[in-house]
């Protein structure tokens, strides 16, 4: 199991590096708004009568690696092309019950306030926000060029029981 693990993670490594003479895309971790999307999410779970999230380690960890992946391979979804949100998040923890969210926006859009909105007017969004048994999460909002767009935020939400 130990060499299959290796060997994966070998490989991921050279599927993330950059072809030759191309630039990799430049990631830069928005730890401030981290925190807000934090404050804002245990805002709302205040108000449904849930406990507040505690912040974990690992889970922003695994959230930081998907939104720096997203970015540097220009792709928008819970799995990467390798992997499946599942089985990253459980290379980082292990649990009984996780959950993801992602967004991305630039400007205004990528406020911590609109990614926090924007999962909470979509419903299956919302449910993960509000589950009762997800206690801890993790937040990774990275920043860089995207589709285009310069300045662009890539946030991901890792929750676990």
């Amino acid at each position: 199991m130990r060499k299959i693990l290796l060997i994966l993670v070998a490989s991921l490594a050279i599927l993330v590096a950059p072809a030759a003479g191309q630039a990799a895309t430049k990631v830069t971790y928005k730890s401030t708004g981290e925190q807000q999307v934090l404050t804002l999410l245990n805002q709302i779970r205040q108000q449904n009568g849930l406990s507040n999230l505690a912040f974990s380690a690992p889970l922003r960890n695994a959230a930081r690696a998907h939104s720096a992946d997203m970015l540097q391979r220009k792709f928008f979804d819970h799995d990467s092309p390798t992997e499946t949100w599942d089985a990253r998040i459980a290379r980082y923890l292990k649990a009984p019950l996780t959950g993801e969210n992602i967004a991305w926006g630039s400007g205004s859009m990528g406020s911590p306030a609109s990614i926090v909105s924007q999962w909470m007017h979509s419903p299956p969004h919302r449910a993960i926000i509000l589950t009762p048994g997800l206690h801890r999460v993790g937040l990774g909002l990275a920043s860089g060029t995207f589709n285009g767009t310069p300045g662009a935020v890539l946030a991901t939400a890792d929750f676990a029981a």
